[in-house]
């Protein structure tokens, strides 16, 4: 499971945008769904980086 880490963590950071994205073309700005959006981009940006940090590959 640790070497997928930063496989998901990519994968929540497109998660993320497509949900910005989607509140942006829908005109459904609410603060929930930004959010939603925000937290995902930055908790996919955490776990890739330590998914990076505990690879041995750096």
């Amino acid at each position: 499971m640790k070497k997928y880490v930063s496989a998901i963590g990519i994968l929540m950071v497109v998660a993320g945008t497509l949900l910005l994205l989607a509140a942006y073309l829908l005109h459904q700005t609410t603060n929930l769904l930004l959010s939603a959006g925000l937290l995902l981009i930055i908790t996919g940006i955490v776990c890739y980086i330590q998914g990076i940090k505990h690879s041995n590959s750096y």
